[in-house]
């Protein structure tokens, strides 16, 4: 908040965010903060008995848009590209989540 004085008087300077309007031609939500998931992991070369027991799922963290969410898995993208001739996106670092992961 900024402040300023007055002869005497303190007066404070307020701001307001304005609200966003939902933009139709690029109508995904923001993944609000990150979104945290477990992800497979696999080796192809061998392991010893100690490597296999400390082997788990990988923590994972995204940041993106979220293109569709159903009861099942969220799908997110990372980037996108917007044609100006036809206005079609095309989308980059896609990722279909299953929900038991998230």
């Amino acid at each position: 908040m900024m402040k300023k004085h007055f002869v005497g008087i303190l007066m404070i300077k307020r701001r307001y965010i304005k609200k966003k309007k939902p933009n139709p031609d690029f109508p995904y939500e923001p993944i609000k903060d990150t979104l945290s998931w477990q992800d497979a992991q696999s080796h192809t070369g061998w392991l010893t008995f100690e490597q296999m027991q400390k082997l788990g799922p990988a923590k994972s963290k995204t940041k993106g848009w979220i293109f569709e969410e159903t009861d099942e898995h969220i799908k997110i993208f990372g980037t996108y590209s917007k044609d100006p001739d036809d206005k079609s996106i095309e989308f980059g670092e896609v990722i279909c989540i299953p929900k038991n992961w998230v």
